[in-house]
């Protein structure tokens, strides 16, 4: 059954940003890997969607020779602007108080998928539009059956949802629904403000403007009926709502492009391994965008697994053993915190306002918090 097999050290199930990065770092280590994607690799060329990658991320890709700004067009966020619509209470974050040059980058998902790609080496072999139908532990590795083609290696990582897949596993999923839905656009504005995020904390959550070299990047939580009508909306009606949500700091909102709206939950996967298989990026968990980590966490996950198998001489099953051990505290504290904000910040009773606003100005006027906060959205340990 397994001649016919191609051979590789890692085959990794899913080729999008996490499962890429990946295989980019263990090609980079020598590693043989196989990566198949079910769709064909140039179906999100032109993906419009928006991604925010922390200072910690950029020093990752920096090992698979990819700088944001130079490689990527991506936007460096300078200064996080904190507020709440309607009410008192504001905080701006810096770079500084980090001690890092960027808090984050804006990026475009097809330009960060394109250039992943290109670092994928010849270590490498990539199978696309080929969809993974089973992982079975066979010997001393595992045998990852897809509908065109079959890898035998010694462990296998899914780093893309593939909900009945990770079922077939004997993993299960576990999901919040926040009963939002996040309305994202590219914006327009008659006095852009460089360098500077906005997080706006209106009664449904968040609503974030990201800043690209041509402006905004929206998202927007909000009721599920609400989303979906401002996105079908007339531009101009799309564009006076977001106006009276976000207030004037950008002068006049001018358009919105490429409107699209869909649900926000939490949802994570246990455990992380079983056998010589486990689960990162959106696999293991999706997370909502309030605090911008989804990604950021992913990327932690496969630079966490490929240090463990680049160190690795020996069974890879013992990686895949260790994997959710060493992925615990990291994950648990990014979905904690991204959680919290999340409902915080959703909360619409009496005095959670207030409350919401003491918090803010607590921040901006103590330096150590200030720090704390910074550094938990840029950095994380290079572990």
């Amino acid at each position: 059954m397994t001649s016919s097999a191609v051979e590789a050290d890692v085959c990794i199930v899913g080729a999008g940003p996490v499962g890429t990065f990946l295989a980019a770092l263990l090609a980079r280590a020598g590693r043989r890997c196989a990566l198949i994607e079910a769709r064909a690799l140039d179906a999100d060329a032109h993906d419009p969607r928006t991604l925010a990658l922390s200072w910690s991320s950029r020093l990752k890709l920096g090992h698979v020779g990819l700088d944001p700004e130079r490689d990527l067009a991506a936007t460096p966020i300078r200064t996080i602007h904190v507020s709440q619509a309607g009410r008192a209470g504001r905080a701006r974050l810096t770079a500084g108080d980090a001690g890092v040059e960027a808090l984050g980058f804006v990026l475009r998902y097809a330009s960060l998928q394109r250039a992943l790609l290109a670092r994928v080496t010849d270590g490498c072999r990539i199978f696309d539009e080929s969809r993974v139908e089973r992982v079975d532990d066979v010997d001393d590795g595992v045998l990852v059956t897809a509908d065109r083609v079959r890898v035998i290696a010694s462990m296998a990582v899914v780093a893309d949802g593939a909900t009945e897949l990770i079922r077939s596993l004997g993993m299960s999923s576990r999901s919040h629904d926040y009963q939002v839905s996040a309305l994202v656009g590219d914006v327009s504005v008659t006095r852009p403000g460089g360098h500077v995020a906005y997080e706006r904390f209106t009664d449904h959550g968040p609503l974030a403007m990201l800043p690209q070299r041509d402006g905004y990047s929206l998202v927007w939580a909000l009721p599920p009926g609400r989303a979906d009508e401002l996105r079908e909306a007339p531009r101009a009606e799309t564009c006076a709502a977001l106006q009276d949500a976000f207030g004037w700091r950008l002068g006049r909102v001018t358009d919105i492009r490429g409107r699209a709206s869909f649900p926000l939950s939490l949802r994570r996967t246990e455990p992380l391994a079983v056998g010589r298989t486990v689960v990162i990026g959106n696999a293991a968990q999706t997370l909502h965008p309030v605090a911008g980590q989804g990604l950021n966490l992913g990327f932690r996950d496969a630079w966490a697994l490929a240090r463990r198998i680049r160190e690795h001489d020996g069974d890879l099953h013992d990686v895949a053993r260790t994997h959710a051990a060493d992925r615990r505290a990291d994950r648990a504290v990014t979905i904690g915190f991204t959680d919290l904000l999340a409902q915080v910040f959703g909360i619409d009773v009496p005095g959670a306002a207030m409350v919401r606003t003491i918090g803010l100005e607590a921040l901006d006027l103590l330096p150590g918090a200030r720090r704390t906060f910074a550094r938990a959205l840029a950095v994380t340990p290079q572990r």
